[in-house]
Formats: C-alpha cells, structure tokens, sequence
C-alpha cells in the first residue's frame, strides 16, 4: 500500500500487409471470382428494418460487396443519449497541458486498471470497427476458456465457409484440423476472417449464434453505441462501434482476462509455412507496446485498440485510435497518445484487494470492530503535475447495522486530488459481524 499524501476520513451518512490489414481486400485465390449470391436476412435489434448481409455461394460474407457507408454505420437516432464522459484532462485542464491533437476521426486514453478515461476526442462518434469487431470475437473466447466450456488444446476442423471467407486470412484450408490456440494466434497476429469464422461456429455453432452472443456482450458491457452483424468485421449493413465503447471492452478484456493478454503481443505468426506479421505497428516501433487489435476497411480508415505499459510504474493505459489514413499513422499516433498518458499522469496502488482499509463499529453487531476493504485492488490515477494531495473518504450508511455477512458492501470509497473526485470504489466487510446476544448487548451498555 502506498499512502504518500493520502488522508483517510471517515463520514456516515444519514442514509444509504502490410500496408493494411486487408479485411476487405479483394485477392486472387478461390474466393476471387464468386458471384453474391441472396443475401443473408438478419433481425437487427439497432434498426427498424430487415438488415441484408451479402454472401457468396459458399453462403460466406461476401468480401468484394459494396456496402454504402451509411447502410454501414447509419445515423444516431435522435433518441439515443450519448454515454456522458468525463476525462482527466477536462477535470484538471487548469494544471494539464493541451491533450493531442490526432490524425483520426476519435480517440480515447483510458486508465487500464480502473477504466477511468484520461483523454477523449468525439469519442461517441460511430465509426464502422472493421477487424476491431475480432476484439468481441477474442474476448467470448476468453469466457469460454475461463469456463471450461473450451480448451486451448481442442483441435477444430474448419468449415468450408471459413475457407470461403475472402480479406486478411492464416490460410487455412476445408477440413484442416487445427487448435483453439492456433486460431487465436491466426486472429490477433494474422487477422485471419477464416480464423474467426473457425472459431466463432466452434463455439456457436453458426455465425449468426456468435453474432448474437456478441451483441448481447455489448449490452452487459455498456457498449450502448455498438452494433456487430459479422464476426470478423468485413463490412455488413448496421456495424459500427465507437471509440469509448472499444475501450470498454478492451477494459473487460485486460480486467477480466488477464492470464491470456500476452496473446496479443504476438509479432509473428507461422502456420502451413507461411509466416506472417502482426498488423499492429506499434509492436515494433514502441516498446512499451502489449498489443491488442488493430482493424481497416475502406470505410472505416485505419484504427487501433492498444494496450501498454512502462517497467517504472504501475500506471498501464489503454488507446484507442480510429479513422487514420494509414497503418504506420494509426501506431505513431497511439503512440502519441499513450507517451501522453505516461508523461503527465501517474496510477498509485492504494489498497490491495481484500486488504483492511480501517476497523470499523456496527450497531448491535457481536464484535466490536470489524475489519472492511476492496474486493480487488484499488488504483488511483491522476495528474503528476501540480501541488494537490491524494485524499481518501470513506463513507458508512448510517443506518447500516448488524447482522453483516462477509462479502457484503457496507460503504464506498471515494478518492479525490486538489479536491476533484478520482475514482469511487465500493468497500465491503471482510469478515462476518453476526447481531450481539442479548446479553452482550446489555454489558456493554453497563460495563
């Protein structure tokens, strides 16, 4: 635990390529010269309308159709509301430099560990996600694996309409046996559309069941701004994302998964003898780089999730960086960003997870104090410019009073710099504190 400036108060309250990641790119092999054939019909939740998806004749996303622009990401409805977001740099603008001004349509730098964002520009503009959508795809993965339902060993054998899927690919054929760890690796390093399909009807069975488990993750997630209609990104009508809804999810990926991030920090990949590169640039020109995604279509320019970190502090930053005109812009502008996000903020482990934040007294509870804390570890990020000092409030509901079962919240947490909130983070009882006896109850009040 580090304390430095921190001040800890106690009040209760009176109530509770190459040059592209080439996921539309038209190639020569066997997807090159199919005709479309009747499009795919979809319900889409996000528009009033049957969505039309084209396919080939291997019933695959068909790569070389026009999808207009605003068929792609339609317009907002006037109904929607907007996530309101709160950076760091508009808090603290009196003791902040300007934050960067990007080659990109948007951008967001968020704190990794507690999802508070740093930096924003338009960052609820939609935007379409291209292979950003294999983002969601990775991150369903990762529950399957948690859960037991898959394994990295589970050999898969790739479905025709994999095979049939045209834009970036690992080259797998029909029939091919390959693992759960394979395409994954074929995913992230490669960017392969046959991987995803691979791997998304392993564990759908159908694309369209993937779809769907997708969209519902955004919704758990609070991706309000997101809609998936494909696994792998290729353009489809009604996709589209934005740059604050892919930071949540990278969020949750980091948060949530982190056994599997150095998945993403793959530069290379080799399957069927072919070796390909990592489309993310910023791999091999930052080397505080962790990987995470990048995505490209016509439509959608050139965009990047990232994720990194420095050796001499605990601060770890998530960007994310959309609508570039070109790969090595797209990795030298988040490296633009996330040199920012190093250079004037700095993160503090207050409080470990599990670990006694103070010992506290509940009305008619069996013990006299009790001990109460964070269920995870608890940062605060902030600016490393300024005189302001670190303070911790915790707050009790006053009614609250025993019995009080382990594990319960009893109060929040909330930490402020020169005086403006950092973070707010629930506090709960580390230990059981079962209702006094009678007996203990009255020699107390006597003795």
């Amino acid at each position: 635990m580090r304390f430095g400036t921190i001040l800890l108060s106690i009040f209760v309250l009176s109530s509770c390529v190459f040059a592209k990641d080439p996921s539309t790119v038209s190639t020569t092999d066997n997807t090159a010269s199919v005709k479309s054939e009747p499009s795919l019909q979809l319900k889409s939740s996000a528009a009033s309308s049957t969505m039309a998806i084209p396919l080939n004749k291997y019933g695959a996303v068909d790569v070389n159709a026009h999808v207009p622009a605003h068929i792609q990401v339609p317009p907002v409805p006037s109904d929607f509301v907007a996530p309101k977001i709160t950076s760091a740099h508009d808090t603290w603008a009196n003791i902040l430099p300007i934050q960067p001004k990007l080659k990109a349509h948007s951008y967001v730098l968020m704190d990794a560990r507690s999802g508070a964002f740093l930096a924003e520009h338009l960052a609820n503009k939609r935007m379409a996600p291209a292979s950003l959508t294999k983002l969601m795809l990775l991150y369903i993965t990762e529950q399957e694996l948690a859960q037991n339902r898959i394994k990295l060993s589970d050999q898969v054998t790739v479905p025709e309409v994999a095979w049939a899927t045209g834009g970036s690919r690992m080259f797998l054929q029909p029939g091919d046996k390959i693992s759960v760890r394979d395409l994954i690796s074929g995913v992230i390093v490669d960017s392969g559309n046959d991987a995803a399909v691979t791997l998304a009807t392993y564990i759908a069975g159908t694309q369209n069941a993937f779809v769907s488990m997708m969209n519902h993750q955004t919704k758990r997630l609070g991706m309000s701004n997101t809609h998936f209609a494909d696994v792998m990104g290729l353009p489809a009508p009604n996709l589209y994302t934005s740059a604050h809804d892919m930071a949540l999810l990278a969020h949750a990926i980091v948060t949530q998964y982190p056994q599997y991030l150095d998945w993403f920090k793959q530069k290379h990949y080799s399957y069927g003898g072919i070796d390909q590169s990592n489309f993310n640039k910023l791999l091999f020109i930052y080397p505080y780089a962790l990987g995470l995604k990048t995505g490209s279509t016509d439509t959608a320019g050139f965009s990047l999730v990232s994720l990194a970190k420095r050796p001499d502090s605990p601060l770890m930053l998530i960007g994310v960086v959309l609508g570039a005109p070109t790969n090595m812009t797209v990795a030298n502008e988040s490296k633009a960003l996330l040199s920012y996000g190093f250079r004037f903020f700095k993160s503090d482990l207050l409080y470990s997870q599990n670990q006694n934040i103070q010992s506290v007294s509940f009305k008619n509870g069996a013990k006299e104090t009790m001990d109460i804390g964070p269920m995870q570890d608890l940062y605060a990020t902030y600016p490393n410019v300024g005189t302001g000092s670190l303070k911790a409030h915790l707050n009790i509901p006053k009614s609250l009073q025993a019995p009080i079962a382990q594990n319960q919240q009893v109060g929040t947490l909330e930490l402020s710099y020169d005086n403006k909130a950092v973070a707010s983070s629930p506090v709960y009882a580390l230990e059981n504190n079962p209702k006094a006896s009678w007996w203990s109850s009255i020699s107390r009040k006597i003795f």
